[in-house]
């Protein structure tokens, strides 16, 4: 039977194969520099880009959430972003700066870089994601559940004409850096959260549809990856399709998800998406400084062991980050419980 716990439980699972998926991306783009791409790698990166749609649209479902319901103090929610978003993403930008660029920022136009989310070609994302919060704070009693509709329409019409009509974005950033070019893919999100119970229940009544929406999804991913046009994550075809195979994904995890028995982890998928690029960076030196790393890239079967391995210290770093933080964060909220109980214990 369906429920939110079980659908959230789903969603959690497609963030972390998203985060997988975005990691595989510029797995792939990196082994350009290093052999000419087969077939395996094109597929691979095309099959990629679901990654950051995926993690777009589930920001807005899960957005939607925390904004819905109880009032929502302005205080705690931009403090909240700025904890768990803004600071990780500076942080991670300067990190880069340094990595890519063997320096450190100083110069007005290197800070500009770093704030811009310009030191590594996976920031943007972020970037953009902290004009969305703003911008879904403000517009939070206007875009509802009721209007959702009516705005989805009007923003289709400024993600289409932001990206095929305008093609430039501001301050010397591409299209890709500011929210026009998301708006839609994310409120996508909001959509079916406010919509969640009659769009799961009817798939699961209707065990047909469900098969169908998953057979569509299949299907538009071959035909992705035998596409000789690139398709990048924000092309309206793309996103569409994205949409139906999470819809039909989060369908067919509802049947299984509890015996998965996945522990949600605030901030794991994010801090992968942020670290992910230093992990594919370094282990590419090592081992092109130790073994001959075109072998590892033709042989197949190889690489992908190449590739998981890359993604499991990924993902143990992330993990480990989410958990400091998340406790440290705990403990500077001025939580006085532990203190209360241990001083019981003294007396």
């Amino acid at each position: 039977m369906y429920s939110d716990k079980r659908l959230f439980s789903s969603l959690f699972f497609m963030q972390l194969v998203s985060s997988f998926l975005v990691l595989a991306g510029h797995y792939t783009a990196d082994v350009d520099d290093f052999i000419k791409w087969t077939f395996w790698e094109t597929s691979l990166n095309q099959i990629s880009r679901y990654g950051t749609v995926l993690l777009a649209i589930i920001t807005g479902f899960f957005t939607a959430h925390s904004l819905g319901g109880k009032k929502v103090s302005r205080k705690r929610f931009f403090q909240g972003k700025m904890k768990y978003i803004y600071i990780p993403f500076l942080l991670c930008s300067i990190l880069y700066f340094v990595i890519l660029r063997k320096s450190v920022p100083m110069q007005v136009s290197d800070w500009k870089d770093v704030f811009f989310g310009q030191t590594a070609g996976h920031l943007y994302f972020i970037f953009m994601l902290c004009q969305y919060y703003v911008f879904a704070y403000l517009c939070r009693r206007v875009i509802t559940k009721r209007s959702i509709l009516f705005f989805g329409v009007v923003f289709l019409a400024i993600q289409y004409a932001y990206i095929n009509i305008v093609a430039q974005g501001w301050l010397g950033l591409g299209v890709r850096h500011f929210l026009p070019t998301w708006i839609f893919t994310i409120y996508l999100g909001h959509f079916l959260y406010w919509y969640r119970a009659p769009i799961f229940k009817f798939l699961q009544r209707h065990t047909l549809v469900l098969v169908g929406l998953l057979a569509l999804s299949g299907l538009s991913m071959a035909y992705f990856v035998l596409s000789s046009k690139l398709y990048t994550a924000n092309h309206l075809t793309f996103v569409f399709a994205t949409f139906a195979l999470l819809v039909s994904g989060a369908g067919v995890l509802n049947y299984v998800i509890d015996k998965l028995q996945l522990r949600f982890q605030k901030g794991l998928t994010f801090y992968i998406y942020l670290l992910h690029p230093a992990f594919i960076i370094y282990a590419n030196k090592f081992m092109n400084s130790n073994f001959t790393i075109e072998r590892i890239f033709h042989n197949k079967p190889m690489s992908a062991l190449y590739l998981l391995g890359i993604y499991g210290a990924t993902f143990v770093a992330s993990l480990l980050c989410a958990m400091l933080v998340n406790r440290g964060l705990n403990w500077s909220s001025g939580d006085q419980r532990p203190k209360q109980k241990q001083s019981a214990n003294n007396a």
